[in-house]
């Protein structure tokens, strides 16, 4: 009975020791793991500047919003339309070659779509020859949240010298209000 006695004892102690070198060792991780206070204030004012910035941008969308001002979009959109399939058709067509003839289309061309932007535009593209006729030209408008930069999207099918079809597109950065070009990229637009 003694024995078993010692032996319960021991077997006691042996698990009461486990458990504190356990809990010794626990609580050492979770000590380690407890958040600095510079770590908390640091990310506390990354919030903050994540916050404001949120409001400032949802401030300059409705500010910039045509719903918000007196605006004509429709009227803006339709005179934008217009001033694409104006130029890109014309650049897209039969045209002879002469240097006064070109200096003429590209002033004209410049008149419609000023700034500098639109004068790259007319620079890159405007001196395309080779081409038979403009098949089509389509234009259309991405979701309107800001009327100084509205997704434009122009899309043109031209019939080349070797009667072939080509198909050429651009995105634009437009600006409604003042009728410019922002921006504007070319896109690759596979036919199949």
């Amino acid at each position: 009975m003694k024995q078993q006695k010692k032996e319960r004892e021991s077997n006691l102690k042996v698990w009461m020791m486990t458990a504190g070198v356990l809990f010794a060792v626990l609580g050492m991780f979770a000590i380690a793991r407890v958040p600095k206070n510079d770590e908390l204030n640091d990310i506390r004012a990354e919030i903050k500047t994540v916050e404001k910035q949120i409001v400032q941008e949802q401030n300059s969308q409705t500010k910039n919003s045509a719903y918000k001002q007196k605006f004509n979009v429709v009227s803006a959109e339709e005179e934008a339309r217009d001033k694409f399939l104006k130029v890109i058709p014309a650049i897209y067509t039969k045209r002879k070659f002469s240097s006064a003839k070109q200096k003429e289309e590209f002033s004209a061309w410049t008149k419609i779509f000023p700034g500098k932007e639109g004068k790259n535009f007319i620079k890159n593209n405007g001196d395309s020859y080779g081409y038979l006729r403009n098949k089509s030209t389509t234009v259309y408008f991405g979701d309107l949240t800001d009327v100084s930069h509205t997704k434009i999207t122009v899309v043109t099918l031209v019939e080349s010298a070797n009667k072939k079809e080509v198909t050429y597109g651009w995105d634009f950065d437009y600006n409604l209000k003042t009728q410019r070009i922002n921006s504007f990229k070319e896109i690759n637009i596979e036919r199949n």
